[in-house]
C-alpha cells in the first residue's frame, strides 16, 4: 500500500523546473532500453478520430516500466489547424503500480515534446556517421522542433550549424534568430526542403502537414533523419531508401510514417529494421557511411512514464505542486 494518499497535481511550469533536457535524453536513453529488453509492457495506442473540417483526434498510451515501477496513462488531443504552440493538449496520470493510488496528474505537453526531441538525439547518437554531428537541417519551426535543436546541442556540443524552413517566411526567421541567440550557433532560415537538407548531417523532420513535404529526392547518402512529426510528413518513397529504426515495432507497423508507407505498397514489414532499444543494446543500425538511416519515431509510452515518474519524484522531494485528496483511501459502497 502506498504512503501517498493525497493526488500531486503538476502544471507546466512546475513539469518544465523539474524536468530539463539533459535529464530527459539520459531517460530516453534508459526507457528504450528497457523497451528493447522486454522490461516494460503497453497497451496498444488507441486513437478517436474526429470528423468533418477539425482533423482533431485524441490518442491514448499505457504503460508500465518495470524498472521505476511506473504505471500511468497520457492522454494527448492534437488539433492540428489550431495556432502554433495551441495545436496539443496532453495530460498525464501515474499510479501506484502495487495498489493502483492515483500518485500524480501532471501536464504532458511539455513532456511530449521534451521526451520525443531528447529521443530523436538518442537515435542521432546511435545512428549518425561518427562525429557527423556539427550540422542540421530542419524542417519545421513549431516547439517540437526548438526542442529537438535544443536537445541535439545539449548532447552534441560541437552541432555548429542548422538551416530551418517552413511554410511561413516569418517563422522560419524567427526560428533561426532564436537558434543564434540563445544557442550561439550559426542558423539561417531557407526557402525549401531541399535548402535545409542539402549537405546537412542530421536531418530533423518536425511538421503537422497534412501532405509530404520531405521527398527521396532532399536526402543524400550517409545523412541521418529524425521523422518526429506526424505521419504524413514524408513522401512513401523516401522510406523505401532509408535503413528505418523505429521506437516500438507495433506502434512503427500502425501509426509511424512507416506505416504509410506500407499502406501505399512501397515498403514491406520486412524492410523495417530493429527498433532503437536494440540498437542500443547492440544490434547493428547503421550498416555503412553511405546508407541514410531514419528514426520513425510514433511514440511509445514508455518515453512518457520515464518523465513522469522522474517528475512525480523530484516534486515529493521539492514539495512542488497542488495536493488534492480524490478519495484514495474511500471505500466506495
Amino acid at each position: 500500500m502506498s504512503d501517498t494518499v493525497l493526488t500531486r497535481i503538476l502544471g507546466m511550469p512546475d513539469v518544465r523546473h523539474l524536468l530539463s533536457v539533459e535529464a530527459a535524453i539520459d531517460l530516453q536513453r534508459d526507457a528504450f532500453l528497457a523497451l528493447g529488453r522486454g522490461l516494460t509492457q503497453a497497451a496498444p495506442s488507441a486513437w478517436l478520430r474526429l470528423p468533418g473540417e477539425q482533423r482533431g483526434w485524441l490518442k491514448l498510451l499505457a504503460g508500465w516500466d518495470g524498472s521505476s515501477g511506473g504505471l500511468g496513462v497520457k492522454v494527448l488531443a492534437r488539433f492540428p489547424k489550431n495556432p502554433p504552440g495551441r495545436n496539443l493538449g496532453s495530460l498525464l496520470l501515474l499510479f501506484d503500480d502495487e495498489d493502483g493510488t492515483p500518485l500524480a496528474i501532471m501536464d504532458s505537453v511539455y513532456i511530449t515534446a521534451v521526451r520525443t526531441a531528447a529521443g530523436a538525439a538518442v537515435a542521432t547518437e546511435a545512428l549518425a556517421r561518427p562525429g557527423a554531428t556539427r550540422s542540421l537541417g530542419m524542417v519545421g519551426t513549431g516547439a517540437l522542433a526548438w526542442y529537438a535543436v535544443l536537445a541535439h546541442k545539449a548532447r552534441f556540443p560541437a552541432l555548429e550549424s542548422v538551416r530551418v524552413t517552413s511554410r511561413s517566411p516569418v517563422r522560419r526567421e524567427a526560428f533561426a534568430q532564436r537558434v543564434r541567440e540563445q544557442l550561439g550557433i550559426d542558423a539561417n532560415a531557407v526557402a525549401t526542403t531541399a535548402e535545409a537538407t542539402a549537405g546537412a548531417e542530421i536531418v530533423v523532420t518536425a511538421t503537422n502537414s497534412p501532405v509530404p513535404v520531405v521527398r527521396r529526392e532532399h536526402l543524400e547518402p550517409g545523412q541521418h533523419v529524425n521523422a518526429i512529426g506526424i505521419r504524413t510528413e514524408l513522401e512513401s518513397d523516401l522510406l523505401a531508401a532509408c535503413r528505418v529504426i523505429g521506437d516500438g515495432r507495433e506502434e512503427t507497423l500502425h501509426d509511424g510514417k512507416f506505416a504509410v508507407a506500407l499502406e501505399a505498397g512501397t515498403v514491406t514489414a520486412d524492410d523495417l529494421g530493429p527498433d532503437l532499444g536494440a540498437v542500443l543494446d547492440g544490434t547493428v543500425g547503421r550498416r555503412d557511411d553511405d546508407e541514410i538511416t531514419l528514426f520513425d519515431s510514433s511514440g511509445v509510452a514508455i518515453q512518457d512514464i520515464v518523465c513522469a515518474v522522474h517528475v512525480w519524484r523530484a516534486a515529493e522531494r521539492e514539495g512542488i505542486g497542488v495536493l488534492a485528496d480524490l478519495g484514495a483511501r474511500e471505500v466506495l459502497e
